[in-house]
């Protein structure tokens, strides 16, 4: 008798057991909002600042260079940004300003040309418009904010030769206006930093640009990106950027983030 109710009870047993290590392997899966937000705990930083290489080659192989400084201080939601260009001579002095406003919608942003001496403020209706002749557009040019957006891990897979976790962040109300549908992160796994980014236009289901984040290196004790490119994959055209002179948390002058330096010809 003993013996005729051994194998049902071990089979019950052992299938309690695979019930029971599943639920424990499915609590223990990595949640997409709790790696974005260790990522940002891991690679926050006070500020920021670097001098940009920047080459832009459209599909017919056109090559166009600038340079620009770029300034940073806060970070993701609270960011606040500048960038000067510094060459060629058409586009010295053009000057962009980007202020977020935590809790709220889209960043304010205002472009400054110096032959017509004032700042023109970035509408919403012009957020896919081109940077500055670049691929990337205006809403490109703001920090990510994973709190603006409803993301889900949707698998992992090697992407840039590293293994990633792969995220879909697609844009809530919350976040304001995008022109983006849903953007697909490629997070790396071992450090948790954004090495490839996949971005969907509504209405689309293909990605119309790419952004590959490389030549990683360790500055001052933070992961970084040395080189940006984005590539727009309908235009064939491709805009890299390279980093150099990063420099992390060194505080910036008080004014460097307002109206009136911006309009400041040649200023920071």
């Amino acid at each position: 008798m003993i013996a005729r109710f051994a194998r049902p009870l071990a089979a019950a047993a052992a299938a309690f057991f695979l019930v029971s290590l599943c639920a424990g392997m499915a609590l223990a899966a990595p949640d997409a909002r709790a790696l974005l937000k260790e990522s940002e705990n891991r690679h926050r930083t006070k500020t920021q600042q670097y001098s940009g290489d920047l080459t832009v080659v459209n599909k017919e192989g056109r090559v166009r260079k600038k340079g620009w400084r770029s300034y940073r201080e806060g970070y993701a939601g609270d960011a606040k940004n500048l960038i000067r260009f510094t060459d060629p001579p058409e586009v010295k002095g053009v000057g962009f300003l980007s202020l977020s406003r935590p809790g709220s919608d889209n960043p304010d942003q205002w472009l400054y040309l110096p032959s017509m001496k004032r700042e023109r403020r970035i509408a919403p209706q012009d957020r896919d418009a081109s940077f500055v002749g670049t691929d990337f557009n205006y809403e490109d040019m703001e920090e990510f904010d994973h709190e603006k957006y409803k993301v889900s891990l949707i698998g992992e897979e090697v992407a840039e030769g590293v293994p990633c976790y792969v995220i879909a962040a697609i844009p809530t109300e919350k976040g304001g206006k995008s022109v983006y549908q849903k953007l697909i992160l490629y997070l790396r796994k071992d450090i948790l930093y954004l090495v490839r980014e996949d971005l969907i236009r509504k209405g689309e289901k293909a990605p119309a640009k790419r952004m590959v984040l490389s030549d990683l290196k360790n500055v001052e004790g933070h992961w970084v990106a040395g080189r940006m490119e984005m590539t727009d994959l309908k235009k064939g055209s491709k805009t890299t950027v390279n980093l150099k002179q990063i420099t992390f948390n060194r505080p910036h002058p008080a004014g460097r983030f307002t109206l009136q330096n911006l309009t400041r010809e040649g200023g920071d």
